[in-house]
């Protein structure tokens, strides 16, 4: 009798206990903070959602190329000017008022892109760095119901003119802004409601430039018009990529994995002709002083890009002649076999 009287006494504490946060949970949840000090969006259920949101986690697994440009390293490396002129031709290519001043206060911007759809330009643009007081233009951009705390969404008010034009600002509190290409709103959604992919591009945080392209077969009519090149890319499963800053000029690391270790050498040997078959003696130097090792399935490079020629590329002119300029070399014969 006596256990009894105890169980029934401790069976009771949990009770109240769990009586108490129930009724604790409705008071925490309004009282949750939100992104950056934000409140949370109340939901069409009641109760407040607040989820930390990070900014590349936007960009949706179905675009397998993300590139990473580090804006606030770059100005610090190459100059304000030559950051300016990369942002210029970045704007020149898609002119829109959010774009052109979210890229002003950007620290680094996410690009994800399908590769196979370059042409028509489905992409997802994030930005962040400092983006208080960012507000869309209220005549051509309406607010839409936020999917979480922290998130302000605004759409597009009528038709996009083109595929790659913005039809969906996101903006994650005052930290960062991402333009979502039409065909993007509904992955980027299903990001937001979901969480993020788990096999999104994830470029390296490293470097002025870093890349992650999850390659895929060519289309069928493309793979039959040049099969040594469509055999090349579905050989292969990944590239990652970083581009960093050199006291010589810009040193190029790269990783291209392949599905296996004959996919991996044939896209070796395609490297090795590209290489060592230049036949412009203003480059053959330059060419050169790529590296190209394999190790299993994975083939590492190694560039390193002189300095003049960056800053020519940057200003538009000419590639000046190289700073060590080689005798022509004759051409090498194709390894047999390869592309």
């Amino acid at each position: 009798m006596r256990a009894a009287a105890e169980l029934r006494a401790r069976a009771a504490a949990a009770a109240a206990a769990a009586a108490l946060i129930a009724l604790a949970l409705p008071a925490c949840g309004d009282a949750a903070p939100g992104l950056a000090g934000e409140r949370g969006a109340r939901s069409a259920a009641g109760p407040r959602i607040v989820r930390r949101v990070e900014p590349a986690d936007l960009i949706p697994a179905d675009l397998d190329l993300v590139v990473r440009v580090d804006v606030a390293r770059m100005r610090a490396g190459l100059g304000q000017a030559a950051a300016d002129e990369l942002a210029r031709r970045a704007l020149d290519e898609a002119p829109d008022e959010v774009l052109e001043s979210a890229l002003r206060r950007a620290d680094v911007v996410w690009l994800g892109l399908r590769l196979a759809d370059l042409e028509e330009g489905d992409r997802v643009v994030v930005l962040e760095g400092r983006m208080a007081g960012l507000a869309p233009d209220p005549d051509r951009w309406e607010a839409a119901p936020p999917p979480l705390g922290g998130v302000s969404v605004f759409d597009r008010r009528g038709d996009v003119d083109t595929r790659a034009e913005a039809a969906r600002i996101i903006a994650l509190g005052e930290r960062a802004v991402a333009l979502v290409s039409a065909v993007e709103v509904s992955s980027v959604a299903r990001v937001l409601r979901d969480g993020p992919d788990a096999r999104r591009g994830d470029p390296a945080a490293e470097g002025l430039v870093s890349l992650d392209l999850r390659a895929r077969r060519l289309p069928i009519p493309l793979a039959r018009r040049f099969p040594s090149l469509g055999a090349l890319v579905a050989g292969v499963e990944r590239v990652r990529a970083v581009a960093s800053l050199d006291d010589a000029g810009v040193r190029l690391d790269a990783e291209i994995v392949g599905v296996d270790a004959a996919g991996a050498t044939r896209a070796g040997r395609f490297l090795e002709v590209l290489r060592d078959n230049v036949e412009d003696a203003r480059y053959a130097g330059l060419m050169k002083a790529l590296s190209v090792d394999q190790v299993e399935r994975t083939v590492r490079l190694r560039w390193l890009i002189p300095a003049p020629l960056v800053l020519a590329l940057l200003s538009r002119r000419p590639a000046a002649e190289p700073t060590e300029p080689t005798e022509p070399t004759e051409p090498t014969e194709p390894t047999p076999g390869a592309p």
